[in-house]
């Protein structure tokens, strides 16, 4: 065992961003619950901050920012100009040289690249890589695919998030079988409201006190769906015409597509289109469903909070989805870009209180005993402990 002071194992996370994303609130999660008497942790961002920069330094987390310049965080990707990506490169491996980690452990395709080039300049004996996601981004960028690679070749491990990332990424990148590492994500329990705590809720928010309330909890890209649960809206609210929608996201490109088209097919008055919330959780105990309408997905964090939460979900069949849904148990799974499948997976738990509620608590003991924060955070620290040496011994 590590123990505590100097001996500590010395990890530096380097995301593109700190906005609030999947990956960025996986590390948060992480830092926060990492037993800090065997680990001390920094972050680097290497193309600016976002809205979890407070959170991480209110937890005591050293934060080094790079690459402020006023532009607009594009999250999951982080690329900017060669020369600025050689700057960000310089000044991270700046960085580590300075401070020495025993472990840089990357997140998000631009830091999988710049972070093991930069922690093997600084003589960093440990490096990990995340992949998060399939490779479907890197059709758009060829010359990425092979950067990755590279990044992957100097990492001494490369950490997936589910079978359907290994699968896909193993595909993608022969060879590297012996690196990979599958790590779940995990969440924290949410706790139910009484009758009384939602009324208050949905009064405090604007939402109907009796009407079936759905929630969607996802950044507007395109590929995350949310013109086909706009369409597939103006089918439920036929028979469902008090239910509410709330999307919750921020901005990735989307959103104005989004709202046209909720406008243009009249269903806008029945969506809640709430930005970028720190009280997700509220929302999710305040709700009778999910709904997860993505055509592309690693593992889904925002899955498994409304399964610990109690809500039946309705997603799409893509991904690590199935890995956490057990389709007609927890909630129901339908093929990608199919409104008219996804409108009638909705309505038919619409329908059926007990059903839903059934579904919503068989998939809370799933979150429970499979995929609970405890339970990543020490298969995290299993890897570290397993890859770092003790100060003053070998590897």
């Amino acid at each position: 065992m590590i123990v505590a002071g100097s001996n500590r194992i010395r990890v530096a996370y380097v995301l593109p961003y700190l906005v609030a994303g999947g990956a960025e609130r996986h590390v948060l999660s992480l830092v926060r619950r990492i037993d800090r008497e065997c680990y001390s942790s920094a972050v680097v961002a290497l193309a600016g901050g976002g809205e979890l920069e407070a959170d991480f330094r209110g937890e005591g987390i050293p934060v080094h920012i790079l690459g402020r310049n006023g532009q607009s965080p594009r999250p999951g990707n982080g690329w900017k100009s060669p020369i600025d990506s050689l700057a960000s490169l310089w000044s991270l491996y700046g960085i580590l040289r300075r401070d020495r980690p025993d472990i840089v452990h990357a997140y998000l395709p631009a830091a999988n690249v710049l972070a093991p080039v930069a922690a093997r300049m600084a003589g960093v004996r440990r490096v990990i890589v995340s992949k998060r996601s399939g490779t479907f981004y890197q059709s758009a960028f060829p010359l990425l695919r092979h950067l990755e690679r590279f990044g992957s070749m100097l990492a001494d491990v490369i950490m997936v998030n589910s079978d359907a990332v290994l699968r896909e990424v193993g595909a993608a990148e022969p060879h590297r079988g012996g690196k990979f590492r599958r790590i779940y994500n995990g969440v924290d329990p949410i706790p139910s409201w009484t009758p009384e705590m939602i009324a208050s809720f949905r009064a405090r928010e604007g939402l109907p006190p009796r009407a079936p309330v759905a929630v969607c909890v996802s950044n507007f890209f395109g590929y995350k769906g949310h013109g086909d649960l706009v369409t597939s809206i103006a089918t439920v609210t036929g028979e469902f015409p008090d239910a509410t929608f709330v999307f919750i996201g921020r901005d990735g490109g989307s959103l104005e597509a989004t709202w046209e088209a909720a406008r243009d097919l009249g269903v806008l008055p029945r969506i809640r289109f709430a930005g970028h919330r720190a009280d997700v959780p509220d929302f999710l105990r305040a709700a009778d469903l999910f709904v997860h309408p993505s055509h592309q997905e690693g593992f889904s964090n925002a899955i498994l909070e409304a399964m610990a939460a109690g809500l039946p979900v309705v997603a799409c069949d893509v991904g690590g989805n199935a890995e956490a849904v057990v389709g007609g148990k927890t909630g129901r799974l339908v093929p990608p870009r199919c409104p008219g499948r996804l409108a009638e997976a909705i309505s038919g738990l619409l329908r059926d209180e007990g059903k839903r509620r059934a579904m919503g608590e068989a998939g809370r003991r799933r979150a429970g005993e499979r995929f609970s924060l405890v339970r990543m955070v020490a298969e995290v620290e299993a890897m570290y402990g397993s890859l770092a040496p003790r100060k003053g011994g070998g590897a």
